[in-house]
């Protein structure tokens, strides 16, 4: 009786947090995937009045510019994930065993840029960045960085990671505060050199950070939207629209009507990217654990 009570209360504590999860995405995104089967502007008052069947996915589909959409998300993923993460480990280490006497104030400085907003950067970047910009200004060119239909997602890419690096810089740090130093003196004593230690003992033994960093940056690339919004709006000629970019460009900004149907279409396509990719990532951690 005692515990059947126990039980009760502790669903009834678990409620709001229900009631929040249930009425901002689980709701929210049935609607979205439903919406996706309809022509909805935005403007009518019945969400559901004109079913087109899978006509939104064939347009998408038909579309080149969902196709360079879908090839820039995921070469904005690749940044955050490979590059952001690979720098953020060498700088980590670097700093960690540096022992230098402004090691704290350099941590400070490259963490800084997380706590300014996306859209804060990423106008600082564009005055940066542009034809008339300082960066023009210093070099004494008049070049238009952002308008390089071959330079601009690399730009976002090195913005992006310019901001982002002091999130998995700070992450590393921990895994190496709490990392097992007695490995590290054993292996002084063997003579070892720096890059066996690094390579041997001190990156496996961060693989779990790693493993962390990636999947939170892998996560934040797919969600990319602000930081592409502001610096170019999606242009040149849409070469630089990431899939949440294109999402807004349907909904909202489609010249016309606006095309809430597309839109959601795209947003199950984000969706069913992300699904895929956490459904593989747990069936390898799953199988590296048995082999183990």
């Amino acid at each position: 009786m005692i515990y059947k009570t126990f039980q009760i209360k502790t669903l009834f504590y678990l409620l709001p947090a229900v009631f929040i999860f249930l009425t901002f995405n689980v709701i929210p995104g049935l609607t979205s995937l439903v919406l996706s089967f309809f022509d909805f502007t935005g403007f009518e008052t019945n969400l559901f009045r004109k079913f087109v069947g899978i006509d939104n996915f064939i347009k998408i589909y038909e579309d080149k510019y969902f196709w360079i959409a879908l090839k820039n998300t995921f070469l904005f993923v690749f940044g955050a994930v490979f590059i952001q993460t690979g720098i953020a480990l060498i700088l980590s280490i670097f700093i960690f065993f540096g022992n230098f006497k402004f090691s704290i104030l350099v941590r400070s400085i490259i963490f800084f840029p997380c706590v300014l907003a996306p859209v804060s950067v990423g106008l600082v970047w564009k005055k940066i960045l542009e034809q008339d910009g300082v960066l023009n200004s210093i070099l004494g060119l008049d070049y238009s960085y952002l308008s390089s239909v071959s330079l601009v997602m690399w730009l976002i890419i090195m913005v992006n990671t310019w901001q982002w690096i002091g999130y998995n810089l700070v992450i590393y740090y921990a895994g190496l505060q709490s990392m097992n130093i007695e490995l590290l003196e054993a292996s002084d004593i063997d003579g070892a050199n720096w890059s066996q230690k690094i390579f041997s003992i001190i990156i496996p033994l961060l693989w779990p950070t790693t493993i962390l960093n990636m999947i939170l940056n892998l996560i934040g690339g797919f969600r990319a939207f602000d930081i592409v919004y502001v610096l170019t709006r999606g242009g040149p000629a849409h070469y630089s629209e990431v899939l949440a970019s294109y999402l807004y460009y349907y909904s909202f900004s489609a010249g016309g009507p606006n095309k809430m149907g597309v839109g959601a279409a795209v947003a199950f396509v984000i969706f069913a990217c992300i699904l895929t990719i956490a459904v593989a990532r747990i069936i390898v951690s799953k199988r590296i654990r048995r082999e183990n």
